[in-house]
């Protein structure tokens, strides 16, 4: 049996998906479902004996190791919701919330339990990697309107959080780890000397692109990456390391001459751009393969990457079995399985444009299921960005490598500004990509998600066995142009109003959505649940706005949409009769109407009045009204779906 780890990895790692996606709570059927198919191949086909009993064995493991975890972990931790407890670790991160305040993830124990805990402390003299102890009444970690918290933290094994500046803490003014500290300070410096140097967006870009920091990107700006198939470029990952470990292997291997010095050098520095970049999930996964693979040649082994893949999943989900459901763990997985079962399918006649057009294809195809149940769409236009824009971003890349390994001298500010020049023609062509209908399809429906499914399995396997690249790429053309023709019939048919809530206790934010098209109510939330409106209107596929809506402060809120929307209305009606810079605003009076052909507006105290057919829809602050039937929504924590024409939470 060949690539044994390989299977077995698989095994594993499906193991704790199923586990962590269903909260534990079907183990045992799993286990029993998993039995009963492997005596069904160990029976039937001889062949496969030991495959059989090699999945088999890695599946019980991962169910066991899920289960253990929830059971010794989750459970006791979830149990001190709402208990003052006392937590003994060391600052894993900090980030800023303002002037005052700092969101602090500390990693240490409590009740003798090893975990991570999120804490908002007051803005003090903390560091990366000191010892602290904090005291604080913690509680579970849940989703919210604005973002989905508890999902998010749930996989990175993150379930606990203080409260806001209600806890105490004192540093004991030792450092767990001074070198790390080190890197993880010189990471911000040039994070800032980057930010200074470059203009906005582009600095931004390189941030996240070299540091993992996407704190200066807009949330319109990373829809439009995402949307144009460049999310994965800022997310620090293979593709980052292999250019760090190449630029440093080559300039060590001209200054040492002995092999296994310039091994070890390499796998320190390897190591050393995973702290950098904040040790996440991808980065990981990717230091871990490139060591495997680098270690095979003193094991005697050929490195394989399959089998890397599998003692991958192994590894990083040892300590933390939930990160198996981790967005980037998930994505990052599936890629590097895409593009070593296409190089181990041995495709020679391609040459290096079909080579680069089968592997982009094969990715795309490979992580589109888990990125439409993810994020709720698929980039189309990924084929195209794989192969023109992401060698520019490949350029910039190396050129930033050489400010981090001169240590961001004197030629720094040059060399940034240089990088910063095809980042420059990147944004401009991802922006100009992104708004095409064709370049992101919306998986909002149960019938897109199947026709997004069963095109990438097709595709996927086409991508490994059909031969000619040409014919790959006619083949890639044709599944996505019926993904772009199914979701446009999709959104035509899908004419039933639909209003979304987001609820902010005596305030609140509404979608009035149908056929694709959005309009967006701000009533008295000053643009606080602006990115969580994006996040909505991507949710349920939204490609037109074309109007929006301002209660309270509108010329204040209507500036900050160019930020924060990556669908920027035509007009925006607000109920304060302030002249705006840019023209689109429009000052709605509470005697005038705004007739928007199929629907109409007025404004009303405290909300907005909708009406359109035979209903008539009040939208209010902390309350809505449908045909006259009032529901208070100020209590409700979590974003509300109702039917447009009657009161029915969808």
């Amino acid at each position: 049996m060949t690539r044994k780890a390989a299977w077995a990895g698989v095994s594993f790692w499906a193991a704790l998906m199923l586990g962590a996606v269903f909260r534990s709570e079907k183990n045992g059927l799993f286990l029993l479902t998993a039995l009963g198919f492997a005596v069904i191949v160990f029976s039937a086909l001889k062949g496969y004996r030991r495959h059989a009993m090699v999945c088999f064995i890695a599946f019980a493991v991962g169910i066991a190791l899920n289960s253990g975890y929830t059971h010794f972990v989750y459970d006791r931790l979830i149990a001190m919701d709402g208990k003052e407890v006392t937590m003994q670790g060391y600052i894993k991160d900090i980030s800023q919330i303002d002037g005052n305040y700092d969101r602090v993830i500390v990693c240490g124990k409590v009740d003798g339990i090893r975990t991570e805990i999120s804490y908002v402390l007051p803005f003090g003299d903390m560091q990366y990697y000191d010892e602290i102890s904090v005291t604080d009444t913690v509680s579970v970690i849940e989703d919210g309107v604005r973002f989905e918290s508890g999902s998010y933290n749930y996989s990175k094994s993150v379930f606990l959080q203080g409260g806001y500046a209600t806890g105490h803490y004192e540093l004991s003014g030792h450092s767990v780890n001074p070198v790390f500290r080190g890197i993880r300070e010189y990471r911000d410096r040039l994070f800032e000397r980057i930010m200074s140097v470059c203009p906005k967006r582009e600095g931004a870009f390189l941030g996240a692109m070299l540091c993992g920091d996407k704190s200066e990107m807009s949330p319109a700006m990373k829809t439009e990456l995402y949307r144009s198939g460049l999310g994965h470029i800022f997310a620090v990952s293979g593709i980052h390391l292999v250019i760090a470990a190449a630029f440093f292997g080559f300039a060590v291997g001209k200054i040492v001459k002995a092999k296994w010095v310039v091994y070890w050098l390499t796998l320190a520095e390897i190591w050393g751009f995973a702290v950098f970049a904040g040790l996440s999930v991808s980065v990981v996964r990717a230091a871990v393969m490139m060591t495997v693979t680098r270690s095979g040649y003193y094991f005697g082994r050929k490195s394989d990457g399959l089998n890397s893949l599998g003692l991958c999943a192994f590894i990083l989900t040892a300590s933390k079995p939930y990160t198996v459901i981790s967005p980037s763990f998930v994505l990052s997985f599936f890629a590097v399985a895409a593009i070593e079962c296409v190089t181990l399918s041995k495709h020679e006649e391609d040459g290096k444009f079909g080579s680069t057009l089968r592997l982009s294809a094969a990715v795309l195809f490979m992580t589109a299921p888990a990125s439409a149940l993810l994020f709720g769409g698929v980039s189309a236009a990924s084929v195209v960005t794989n192969l023109l824009l992401v060698p520019l971003c490949t350029v910039s890349l190396q050129i930033c490598f050489i400010v981090l390994f001169t240590g961001g001298g004197a030629m720094a500010a040059p060399l940034l500004i240089a990088a910063a020049l095809p980042v420059k023609f990147v944004l401009y062509f991802s922006d100009k990509l992104a708004r095409f209908d064709f370049s992101y399809v919306f998986a909002s429906s149960r019938v897109m998600l199947f026709i997004i499914i069963a095109g990438s399995v097709l595709m996927t396997y086409g991508c490994i066995r059909i031969r000619e690249s040409s014919k790959v790429a006619v083949c890639t053309a044709a599944v996505l142009a019926v993904w772009c023709a199914s979701t446009n019939i999709t959104r035509v048919l899908d004419n039933d109003i639909r209003v979304t809530v987001l609820p902010d206790g005596k305030k609140s934010a509404y979608i009035i959505s149908v056929s694709g098209r959005a309009y967006v109510f701000d009533v008295g939330c000053k643009g606080r649940l602006d990115s969580a409106l994006q996040h909505q209107m991507d949710r349920i596929g939204i490609r037109e706005m074309p109007y929006a809506f301002i209660l309270d402060d509108g010329a204040v809120t209507a500036a900050g949409y160019d930020a924060d929307f990556f669908l920027q209305p035509d007009i925006v009606f607000i109920s304060d009769d302030i002249i705006t810079a840019d023209g689109r605003a429009v000052f709605l009076n509470s005697e005038d109407t705004a007739d928007l052909g199929d629907m109409q507006v007025k404004s009303a105290d405290d909300g907005f009045v909708v009406s359109y057919e035979e209903c008539k829809i009040f939208l209010g602050k902390g309350k809505m009204e449908i045909n006259g039937d009032m529901i208070d929504i100020s209590g409700e924590k979590r974003p509300l779906e109702f039917d447009g024409n009657e009161l029915s939470r969808i």
